[in-house]
């Protein structure tokens, strides 16, 4: 079992990191979340991390993540489901986390739209998922600003409030390229934020691999599961 001292001491390295990079970048006093990554690990495991003080955690499967929460309890965290997701599992994606940050179609934004505003009831925070990597296995929005301001302001109509944009980096290890796609992430939302009049405040981009990078081209939440865990269980 992973020793909650263990995590401990990889939170606080994963911040160091963050901070080096925040200065690299010119930004010392910026927040940037750290969000744990808890796919495939039992709820023992949920729990270790919250204990060590960790207070976000991302889950990519709506009913696994659902047993785990229920397990932990919901209010003892802030779950945000980041995987991809089919319409039948919206009502409980809903129902179990506080934010679904992977709207990667429409018809999920409309599903959630029908299942709490057409309802009378809240709707759970929203990111947009990007590939702004090109890569055909990645899920997302294609990187067009036109599609993306249409696609903010279909949700608006919804009644559905979008609070930024998610991104996966690109699984290559040139650096330029993975800092090109996270550039594009800030940069699309920079240009929806200004034509929808919206913060967009949000850019969930970054894992154990690229995190850094991430963090200098200005993610404000970075998704690390195998930096504070190890390798994952299958």
């Amino acid at each position: 079992m992973i020793q909650i001292a263990l995590i401990k001491e990889n939170l606080a390295r994963a911040r160091e990191t963050i901070l080096e990079a925040l200065y690299i970048c010119g930004q010392p006093e910026r927040e940037v979340r750290i969000m744990a990554v808890t796919k495939t690990h039992p709820p023992e495991v949920v729990q270790a991390v919250l204990d060590a003080g960790a207070k976000l955690i991302g889950e990519n499967r709506v009913s696994e993540g659902g047993r785990k929460i229920k397990a932990v309890g919901r209010d003892s965290a802030e779950f945000h489901m980041i995987g991809p997701l089919h319409t039948g599992e919206v009502r409980q994606a809903i129902r179990d986390f506080h934010a679904i940050d992977s709207v990667d179609r429409l018809i999920i934004a409309e599903e959630i739209a029908r299942r709490t505003v057409q309802q009378g009831k809240p709707a759970p925070e929203i990111l947009l998922e990007v590939n702004t990597s090109g890569e055909g296995t990645k899920y997302g929005f294609a990187p067009e600003p036109g599609l993306l301001e249409e696609i903010v302001g279909i949700l608006r109509e919804l009644g559905l409030d979008v609070s930024g944009f998610l991104t996966v980096g690109p699984l290559v290890s040139e650096t330029a390229i993975v800092r090109r796609a996270f550039a594009l992430l800030r940069e699309l939302r920079d240009t929806v934020s200004r034509s929808s009049g919206l913060p967009l405040h949000e850019l969930s981009m970054g894992m154990s691999d690229d995190f850094q990078l991430a963090v200098i081209e200005g993610a404000t939440t970075v998704r690390l599961g195998r930096y504070l865990f190890g390798v994952r269980n299958r």
